[in-house]
């Protein structure tokens, strides 16, 4: 599968998940994570997933899948151990325009999961197009290594840097040149250091102006 990279915004939308197990579990709780609002579909939970079906946190009906479960899913998951059935789920999803996950079996996906490592707003998604999960895995565990939580607080920074230099009446064009040599700097190893000093130093020379990384937000 050459996939076509893409973040979704599932923010309340249905989404599906056929079976109960420990795969479907970690697909449940990413669909959370995001915002969806999750059915799961399966005769047996896990206990991760009974808890949060008492807790409200998801729908659950205990029983096997039937056609028309469906109807009105934005996406879906099948995660069971019966490829009889994902077959007939992927059959299904193409009939009712519903893009559809077959765990382990892409062959029936239409979109592939990639491994994710995340640093607060920084989200980087890895994805060897289904070939191989613990290649990707490794990978972003790589880049885990790489991406220190320095990278989180410089997202926060430039963010309320960004908003307080539009208030000032910096173009877009302007502010872009300005977070280009900001990042070309020592940004990252000061904040990696947490050393507030020489941050609120880059800030004056950079934009000329009186901020201070403790007037964006950083705690330092």
């Amino acid at each position: 599968m050459n996939g076509y990279p893409i973040f979704l915004d599932v923010t309340g939308r249905p989404c599906l998940v056929v079976g109960g197990g420990r795969v479907a579990g970690r697909k449940v709780e990413t669909l959370l994570n995001s915002g969806a609002a999750v059915k799961v579909v399966s005769l047996r939970l896990v206990d991760s997933l009974a808890s949060l079906a008492e807790c409200g946190r998801i729908s659950v009906e205990r029983r096997a899948y039937r056609r028309g479960d469906l109807d009105g899913a934005f996406l879906a998951y099948a995660a069971t151990d019966d490829d009889r059935l994902h077959e007939l789920i992927a059959i299904d999803a193409k009939r009712a325009g519903v893009l559809l996950n077959v765990v382990d079996r892409p062959q029936w996906c239409d979109f592939i999961v990639p491994s994710v490592a995340r640093r607060g707003d920084l989200t980087v998604a890895v994805s060897t197009s289904g070939r191989s999960p613990a290649m990707a895995r490794r990978v972003r565990q790589d880049i885990e290594v790489a991406l220190g939580p320095e990278y989180e607080t410089a997202i926060a920074l430039f963010a309320e840097l960004r908003r307080l230099l539009a208030e000032r009446g910096w173009s877009f064009d302007r502010r872009a040149e300005l977070f280009n040599r900001l990042l070309e700097s020592d940004v990252l190893g000061l904040l990696r250091r947490s050393d507030r000093a020489g941050v609120d130093r880059l800030l004056a020379e950079h934009t000329g102006e009186t901020i201070s990384s403790a007037s964006l937000g950083w705690e330092g």
